[in-house]
């Protein structure tokens, strides 16, 4: 089984920092798939339906591996793609460059279903593009059975065509972001806030144990149930990456009010702790009811929002964050910066005791790092006593009440930014 080590950053526990692990078998597994849709990329060719086909069978074998602990052993009949034509379209939820998400039920069991398609006539002539949408479902089947993330149920074609569809479980259209624009009295309370991050938490540290970094951990990417479940899910892989690739996407991806030091001084070798960043940065918007970095321009000017609250990096941890190279000139001038105005670290200073106890701000301070060497991982954030000591697992209340319209008018809107859709061609992946 090929193996991969992965950063694990545990808050000052020095034996943990310099410990590493092997890949999970998901992640071995979900890694060979990566690298042989990435092998057809590089051919600039179309895919053909035949070679689509044995990946979506190697997508389910990964799906297998990640619900039962192993691949399926089936017949080559029972490994046939899934077939787009089993699903009536209901409603359309959105439309991108690439494709479009509807909202559909199975012909023959009625089940309601998302599907986000890639539909012909795209500019790549299937080349990026399907590559990309296979790239998405893998990560989805990685993640298949954990209640954090929108189950796949496979990938479909369009018969006779070369039309593709990742075929998920419908999660409702309610987004994190609109249940706290949706709140009457402000900001969360930390009872509430402790149970959101322990779910989200909970699959980031599931997704990190494949080797798995999301890289778009943000409130418009976590699903909020309706009714009694209120369970939250993170979706939209379109940009994660696997450490365990062979050649893993080392372009800048996310949107940057969420994007880690490291990812916006454009370190080709940012992994899963970006993620435990982005989680500290909705952590923050949940109890202070607004983003806590708001760069106005670019990866420089969030940098500066960042140090303004969290001081600037002495010598070893810029060191630690490996920016690049035309990033050198600008942190002499943060540094002179810094001493003119005599900024320090000020995060308790806008989460007060009042707002946020001594257990929830080691969390928000331990994920809020910037040194990635000393940054909370998930799985060390969850061993914190903010955790240990409360036991507050039920659903998350769902409190967006705008009307229907609106609503609506923020799905399309959602879908329409995650429809671009899948791993992009500009460095940067802006928000709005």
């Amino acid at each position: 089984m090929s193996t991969v080590t992965v950063e694990v950053g545990v808050g000052g526990d020095s034996a943990a920092l310099a410990a590493t692990r092997e890949t999970s078998a998901v992640g071995a597994r979900l890694a060979a798939v990566l690298d042989m849709i990435e092998d057809h990329r590089y051919t600039e060719t179309a895919m053909s339906a035949r070679r689509a086909a044995a990946i979506s069978a190697m997508i389910d074998d990964v799906a297998a591996a990640a619900v039962e602990g192993k691949p399926r052993t089936v017949g080559r009949r029972k490994r046939r793609m899934g077939n787009a034509g089993w699903y009536e379209e209901e409603r359309r939820l959105g439309k991108g460059a690439y494709g479009a998400v509807t909202k559909a039920r199975h012909r023959g069991t009625g089940r309601i279903v998302a599907v986000k398609s890639l539909q012909s006539g795209t500019s790549d002539d299937y080349g990026e593009g399907v590559c990309d949408l296979l790239r998405e479902a893998c990560f989805m089947a990685a993640c298949r059975g954990h209640p954090s993330f929108v189950g796949l149920h496979g990938v479909a074609r369009a018969p006779g065509t070369r039309e593709y569809s990742i075929v998920m479980d419908y999660a409702g259209q309610t987004t994190l972001y609109d249940d706290m624009m949706g709140r009457p009295d402000g900001p969360f309370p930390e009872a509430e806030v402790r149970r959101v991050m322990r779910q989200l938490l909970t699959g980031a540290e599931a997704m990190h144990r494949h080797g798995i970094v999301h890289r778009d951990i943000k409130p418009d990417n976590i699903l909020v149930g309706d009714g009694d479940d209120g369970a939250l899910r993170i979706c939209d892989f379109g940009g994660a990456k696997c450490m365990a690739e062979y050649d893993p996407p080392d372009e800048v991806f996310g949107a940057i009010p969420y994007m880690a030091p490291e990812a916006l001084l454009e370190n080709p070798d940012h992994g899963t702790l970006v993620d435990s960043w982005s989680l500290g940065c909705v952590m923050a918007e949940l109890l202070g009811d607004d983003m806590l970095f708001v760069g106005t321009k670019d990866q420089t000017e969030q940098l500066y929002q960042i140090f303004d609250v969290l001081g600037v990096p002495g010598k070893s941890v810029w060191k630690s964050l490996k920016p690049s190279v035309e990033y050198a000139d600008e942190v002499q001038h943060w540094r002179a910066r810094n001493r003119t105005l005599g900024h320090r670290n000020r995060l308790r200073d806008l989460f007060p005791e009042e707002v946020l106890s001594k257990d929830g701000f080691e969390v928000l301070k331990g994920l809020l790092t910037i040194d990635p060497k000393k940054r909370l991982t998930a799985a060390a954030a969850l061993r914190c006593r903010w955790f240990a000591d409360n036991v507050d697992d039920g659903p998350l209340p769902v409190l967006y009440m705008a009307t229907k319209t609106t609503v609506w008018s923020r799905v399309v809107a959602f879908v329409g930014r995650a429809l671009g859709m899948l791993r992009p061609k500009a460095l940067v992946n802006l928000m709005m």
